[in-house]
């Protein structure tokens, strides 16, 4: 049988990554991981393991890391290289750069099963669809096969490729949706849902049961804290989320967090969270400004709408956490302050900032790019590891933005100090700044998610990216 070594370069938990492990080894191939730190440890295991091909599930942050270790592994070795993620998916282009031979697009798993069984048979994989293919001097741009559904037939999540690695410090995570119905502007559904159109349902959800199984899965390997349901939108179809958390709270008494849109926070949708385990929200304001909002981020509820769904929270005694972006085209000193307002004013439990970064086949790239504001030869090797780290904007003030984050929840939780944060804002960002937001930001996520303290301690060491 065939054996897929996949190299990572994020300490974190990628599901994509454990659903294809799940794939490979149900198929009786040999799925090998690799969390990368250095090229040597790197090299020793590829000549150890001696893999038929070798896996990057790429975002775009990573690339030029991942483009990098890439390169540097066929200067040594002759094999195979295939990279797929959300930079592959929208980038597909990527199959000419020197080091890759392979480009997976969308969902991987049965792709990748094909290309597995085609190397363990020496039969040609140039036809494979989702996969684009580099063979002698010519590309193969095979077209995209229809999304999976029923969701269940993808095979079971296998979290044991990270067994004995940092990420077994992380919460227990959950994926039990794919898709979301938004077209936010910084996001890249829109996109995603244009590549699939007239091959199935972009939203779909696993079954009930299959999520209990998913959780079950996810309780046995991940540290003691809460379960977070990582997917883009929970509370599309709230009648499976009643019957999801009734069969959830039946198997375990684990609190779990979610991720939701603020138009899907219903009277009916909180209800149901109170009336089981719930220990946390989190959803989208990105801006306090209704301007940035509408013009920019194309999310159209109001700042009135906010308040009620933070008021209709706290009445039922959930905290949430609110994600903002700071740092946006076009916004001003002051549009970012209403941001920080409005968290005040929703009484924000948790607040989390960070700096709008323009990806591929978004609509606030295209923006960014009318308004003058990315160089033209503006490369997406550019974007930092972190949206915590510095904008990619040009004729910005870096340093105002870049603090702004630094002090984002400060001035949220300690309204008192906005002068003197307002102040600081204004000075020379340095290293204590960072430290003073990556200290605060760790502190709140572990509220948030009611982590255990050591395992949240060691996670947050591993995936230090504030570089």
């Amino acid at each position: 049988m065939a054996k897929i070594l996949m190299v990572q370069v994020q300490m974190a938990p990628y599901a994509g990554i454990a659903y294809l492990n799940g794939a490979v080894t149900a198929r009786g191939h040999t799925f090998k991981l690799c969390l990368y730190r250095k090229l040597r440890p790197l090299f020793e295991t590829i000549a150890e393991e001696r893999p038929d091909i070798i896996g990057f599930s790429c975002m775009t942050s990573f690339y030029k890391e991942i483009r990098f270790i890439a390169s540097t592994i066929k200067e040594h070795f002759q094999i195979p290289i295939i990279i797929g993620g959300p930079h592959a998916s929208f980038c597909p282009e990527t199959i000419n750069e020197a080091p890759f031979d392979i480009v997976c697009r969308g969902e991987g798993e049965f792709a990748l099963l094909e290309l597995l069984d085609a190397l363990d048979a020496g039969k040609d994989y140039t036809t494979i669809k989702n996969l684009w293919v580099k063979q002698d001097g010519k590309i193969y741009k095979n077209e995209l096969r229809p999304l999976i559904e029923p969701l269940d037939e993808v095979p079971l999540i296998d979290w044991s490729c990270y067994k004995g690695t940092p990420v077994e410090d992380f919460p227990p995570t959950v994926h039990p949706i794919r898709g979301c119905p938004y077209s936010c502007s910084y996001c890249f559904n829109e996109a995603a849902r244009t590549m699939y159109r007239g091959l199935g349902r972009y939203i779909r959800h696993f079954s009930v049961e299959r999520t209990i199984v998913e959780v079950k899965e996810a309780l046995h390997f991940f540290s003691h804290s809460p379960v977070v349901f990582n997917s883009d939108v929970l509370g599309l179809d709230l009648d499976w989320l009643e019957e999801m958390l009734a069969a959830y709270t039946a198997a375990t008494d684990r609190p779990f967090f979610l991720l939701m849109h603020p138009e899907r926070i219903s009277d009916r949708c909180v209800d149901i969270l109170a009336r089981h385990n719930c220990c946390g929200v989190a959803f989208g304001v990105e801006s306090g400004s209704e301007r940035v909002r509408r013009e920019i981020l194309n999310r159209h509820h109001s700042n009135e709408e906010l308040l009620e769904v933070a008021e209709r929270l706290h009445k039922r005694g959930l905290k949430f956490r609110s994600y903002n972006m700071v740092g946006f085209p076009t916004e001003t000193e002051d549009e970012l302050w209403e941001t920080i307002d409005l968290n005040i004013k929703m009484k924000a439990d948790f607040p989390r900032a960070s700096i709008c970064t323009p990806m591929p086949q978004t609509k606030i790239f295209d923006l960014a790019r009318e308004k003058g504001l990315l160089d033209s030869n503006f490369s997406f090797e550019d974007i930092p590891h972190s949206v915590l780290m510095t904008t990619v904007l040009k004729n910005v003030d870096t340093g105002r933005i870049e603090n702004s984050v630094c002090f984002f929840i400060t001035a949220v939780k300690l309204p008192r100090l906005r002068r003197v944060i307002k102040w600081l804002t204004h000075t020379k960002p340095n290293f204590l700044y960072r430290w003073w937001g990556y200290f605060v930001f760790a502190y709140y996520l572990k509220k948030s998610e009611q982590r255990s303290l050591i395992p949240h301690i060691k996670s947050m060491i591993a995936n230090w990216k504030w570089k």
